[in-house]
């Protein structure tokens, strides 16, 4: 499921890029979008393909390609296992945004999305989902791993205590079980499966190979360290970089994960 808090936007962005790329290259050199592969480990990035002499100047590029060169100035690819995340620092430049320049950095961190079985966690529902639950009383809902899809960095915060030092926050848009108190017997009413925000990427004072969220990411310390220092370096060069995050679908699955 594709859900994008920058759809406005792409709505003018990505029929453009979309349709085509101008090439303007030399010789058999065009310019190519490129996509991220998940080679296990290895610097998951392609550089710009060559296209024989006499083809049009343009490319054709499907939704998954103009997502990623929509994608900004640090762009992670989460895997499909959600326990590596490919972190690509892109030169702030035309060149770099099409590909044709790799990137500055590549580092890969490693994280885990192991998921809590609960209905009690907070709802932190869309504007949408709020507001057609307004009179359903407390919300509660399920827990639910981070949403396939590309999403915005919103925020990088500095937090205290458990899930501290860092906060990094996304436009992510899942999908939870929601439960609020009602007028059935025992009290609650279920809702339904609604729209859920609040996914980010944080740390956990329990230790990493037991912790577990309720649909965050959760790295060791030292990288999120690492993670919020490469984000807000990128914003203090340019106050207008793009920050994303793509998260791949699990194998033989579509839309929610």
């Amino acid at each position: 499921m594709h859900i994008h808090n920058h759809t406005r936007l792409k709505r003018i962005i990505i029929p453009l890029l979309g349709g085509f790329i101008l090439a303007i290259g030399v010789g058999n050199a065009s310019a190519r979008s490129v996509s991220v592969e998940d080679r296990g480990g290895a610097s998951a990035w392609a550089l710009p393909d060559a296209v024989p002499a006499g083809l049009p100047a343009f490319i054709l590029l499907d939704m998954e390609e103009c997502d990623f060169i929509y994608g900004g100035d640090v762009r992670m690819v989460l895997n499909a296992e959600r326990t590596r995340l490919t972190v690509n620092v892109i030169d702030n430049e035309y060149e770099a945004r099409l590909g044709r320049i790799p990137p500055k950095e590549v580092y890969e961190i490693e994280v885990h999305n192991r998921v809590k079985e609960t209905c009690e966690a907070t709802f932190m529902g869309t504007a949408k989902s709020r507001q057609r639950l307004k009179a359903a009383g407390e919300l509660k809902s399920s827990a639910s791993p981070f949403p396939e899809g590309n999403w915005l960095v919103t925020e990088v915060k500095e937090k205290e205590g458990k899930y501290g030092p860092y906060m990094i926050n996304t436009g992510a848009v899942g999908k939870v079980d929601v439960y609020g108190t009602g007028s059935t017997e025992n009290g609650i009413a279920y809702l339904g499966l609604q729209e859920d925000t609040g996914y980010a990427i944080h740390a956990n004072t329990t230790p990493f190979e037991y912790s577990k969220s309720y649909g965050c990411l959760v790295a060791r310390q030292d990288d999120v360290v690492r993670l919020a220092g490469t984000l807000k370096k990128d914003k203090a060069e340019n106050k207008q970089a793009v920050q994303t995050i793509r998260v791949r679908g699990r194998q033989g699955r579509r839309g929610q994960d």
